[in-house]
């Protein structure tokens, strides 16, 4: 190389003075060739050092040189070159960094902090807002209908109190577990039947209010679809979501998982996930408190939405900055499987929103050495580690020819605890804070509200009525009985929730006399309005003013003392007399 760079100089000296002759003789020339041809070999050393010093660029996306350079050994290299990962961790004796700090208490806030019943608690995650909604879009559809039904009786419009006990009945049939009973026995009159339904509404009058629950307005529905594919519940879902954000503070870890509510009918958002227990439903993304299981945040999946204000980007980075953005600058940690994880998104969250993440990550994503990878060479129970500055990879062999990866930017250490499999804190740590939206979703499964049926926006209501009753005892438990289970919770819950529909219920003239009789043993149930006025009661008993030894027994009572008294001791006044 040097050599032709001095034939080139000698040519070039050559045209310039004219004289090859001299360029050959002259000593002088010699030597300034010779300082020429050493100038050119201290450029190339130079430059081959720089190339060597510039090995690893500060861009990820860039590669590295293909020389060696002389500390290789401290450090590992991605399979495509692009990323380094040092092996040995940073140094430890620092103060707490910044987004490992938490900045908000854990616990009830807002209007869930000034609860004192159960009723209050589950009114805080089902709003009034949405207890309105709900009723008005039903009774709009139920007009629509009326000209169907022969009698006006049938199809009578839906009240405030009847909505209620309609939730209630859900939540007593979710405790008895008979989500997949025939709701018919459960009305049963030949002694197999539940009283708690009999007493509260008809079988068929609970059959029409289950056909018209509605949460949108019908006739501009077909406008609203052709830019949204969940416009049956947008709205409905937005005040869910609102309140269960708004009500509850989540502890320092909260998790990110996939749910799939069972429904095989027909809806664009149906997909099939063979490691769901359900294989087939409509997904929803949920974050949910790790510690106590409470869901802060749910997204229903509908498939691509049209173009619009409601079309979101459904890569996983788009989808996991949505889904905590309720918690962001807070210095929580959001643990997650390799679905969503990946190194840019971990250093995202971190650097723009100080948030860590923990969890596992595919073994061909770019930014992985080869040496993490499976292999039959490494130990069993061995573990290797690598470090960036806020991230940490970690890769342990729980047995031959296999390795679970893992990723983190909340650990900074090579912690290994020492038991007989040698798992790394990093291992530990998500074994621990992994299972929150399973957990919700085997809490939902226990006590189920759900029904059999066609319609996926009812099967949507069902969920988020699961999820209500699981936030709402979340929030309940934590301010005043912290001892209560959630059968018992949801038990008295839905004893409450009927309450007032019973006793207007037990007013009603023409009600059956067995159902009168049940209502009447109830404690919680005033007596029938005509017995509280006086009149025929649904007992006998002996006239409380005639002796013992007359024996007289009447059903009549007094309006007054309401005490039975006969013919003989009474006197019939109308109403305007008494007024």
């Amino acid at each position: 190389m040097a050599s032709k760079r001095l034939s080139n100089y000698q040519i070039l000296e050559c045209i310039l003075e004219d004289d090859e002759e001299s360029i050959i003789d002259s000593p002088d020339e010699d030597e300034g060739d010779d300082e020429v041809i050493q100038c050119d070999h201290n450029s190339e050393s130079e430059e081959s050092a720089n190339e060597t010093e510039l090995e690893w660029s500060d861009d990820d996306n860039e590669p590295l040189s293909r020389h060696a350079s002389k500390d290789s050994d401290s450090f590992y290299l991605s399979k495509k070159k692009c990323t380094k990962w040092e092996k040995e961790p940073p140094r430890t004796s620092v103060r707490v960094r910044r987004h490992n700090i938490m900045r908000e208490t854990p616990g009830p806030k807002g209007a869930a902090k000034e609860i004192h019943t159960m009723s209050e608690a589950f009114f805080c995650m089902f709003s009034m807002d949405t207890v309105n909604l709900v009723l008005q879009q039903t009774n709009d559809y139920i007009k629509l209908i009326q000209g169907k039904f022969q009698r006006e009786r049938d199809c009578k419009f839906l009240e405030y109190e009847e909505l209620l006990a309609y939730l209630g009945l859900l939540y007593m049939s979710g405790v008895l577990r008979s989500s997949h009973l025939n709701f018919k026995d459960l009305w049963a009159t030949d002694g197999t039947g539940i009283e708690f339904f009999q007493n509260t509404m008809s079988f068929n009058r609970f059959l029409f209010i289950s056909r018209c629950v509605r949460f949108d307005d019908k006739n501009t529905r077909s406008e609203r679809q052709k830019t949204d594919k969940l416009a049956a519940v947008r709205e409905f879902t937005d005040l869910m979501n609102n309140n269960f954000i708004n009500n509850y503070s989540a502890s320092e870890n909260v998790t990110l998982d996939e749910q799939l509510p069972a429904f095989r009918g027909r809806f664009s958002g149906v997909v099939y996930m063979p490691n769901k227990p359900t294989k087939y439903g409509i997904k929803h993304y949920a974050l949910v408190d790790s510690a106590t299981f409470y869901l802060l945040k749910f997204e229903i999946y509908a498939g691509v939405q049209p173009e619009g204000p409601y079309r979101m980007p459904n890569d996983t980075v788009s989808l996991v900055k949505r889904m905590t953005e309720p918690i962001w600058g807070t210095g929580r940690n959001v643990t997650m499987d390799n679905w969503f994880t990946s190194v840019p998104l971990t250093n995202t969250l971190l650097k723009d929103h100080q948030l860590t993440m923990v969890g596992t990550i595919r073994k061909n994503k770019p930014e992985i050495p080869t040496c993490f990878q499976p292999k039959r060479t490494r130990a069993e129970h061995s573990s290797l580690f690598g470090f960036q500055e806020d991230v940490t990879l970690c890769s342990y062999v729980p047995k031959k020819s296999k390795a679970v990866l893992l990723i983190s930017s909340m650990h900074r250490d090579n912690k290994i605890v020492e038991s007989e499999k040698k798992k790394p804190e990093i291992i530990l740590y998500y074994n621990r804070t992994k299972g929150g939206v399973d957990t919700n979703d085997q809490m939902c499964a226990n006590y189920n509200v759900g029904r059999r049926t066609k319609r996926w926006p009812m099967v949507i209501f069902y969920h988020l009525l699961n999820v209500a009753g699981i936030n709402a005892y979340v929030i309940y438990k934590n301010k005043i009985d912290h001892g209560i289970s959630r059968r018992e919770f949801l038990k008295h819950l839905a004893v409450d929730l009927v309450k007032a529909r019973q006793q207007t219920r037990a007013t009603i003239p023409q009600l059956p006399r067995a159902v009168q009789k049940r209502l009447k043993r109830n404690a919680q149930v005033q007596d029938p309005s005509p017995t509280s006025r006086g009149g025929p009661s649904t007992t006998y008993k002996r006239c409380h003013i005639c002796p013992r030894s007359k024996d007289k027994k009447i059903r009549f009572m007094c309006a007054k003392c309401h005490q039975q008294v006969c013919h003989d001791h009474s006197t019939m006044i109308c109403d305007k007399c008494i007024d």
